[in-house]
């Protein structure tokens, strides 16, 4: 496997490890000081951080199965801005940051889905004879 495969896997990991603690500190740190709606988009932050940190896993999972590619890295790189982005600048304005960053955040919401279509291309161009699964 090769280092930025191993990179991008540890990252995913570490922002899964985020996602947890960030999922309690709503649920039990914020929950009595937001209003419901603040709280609601702090719990679409962290799903969103859970389900593309999964995805960077996965990235890195498969780049170490087919081998160097340039739209799987490049997947793992727009799943990591898009956490940053989106998640980050919801978690930002909950905290009291100002109300505008929240124009920002469908750019994130953009590389979520730009890197599944990157991640598509990836095994899409693998080698016939990479084996994904065994």
């Amino acid at each position: 496997m090769q280092t930025v495969e191993r990179v991008i896997i540890v990252t995913g990991c570490i922002l899964l490890t985020a996602a947890g603690a960030l999922s309690a500190y709503g649920f039990h740190g914020l929950a009595d000081s937001i209003s419901p709606a603040k709280q609601e988009s702090w719990h679409w932050a962290v799903d969103m951080q859970f389900y593309h940190a999964l995805g960077m896993v996965l990235v890195g999972l498969l780049g170490g199965r087919i081998g160097p590619s340039w739209p799987l890295r490049l997947a793992g790189a727009a799943m990591l801005a898009g956490i940053l982005i989106f998640s980050g600048l919801i978690y930002a304005e909950t905290l009291g940051a100002p109300e505008s960053i929240g124009e920002i955040v469908p750019t994130g919401g953009t590389l979520f889905m730009l890197s599944w279509l990157l991640v598509a291309i990836g095994v899409w161009r693998a080698p016939s004879k990479a084996s994904l699964l065994s």
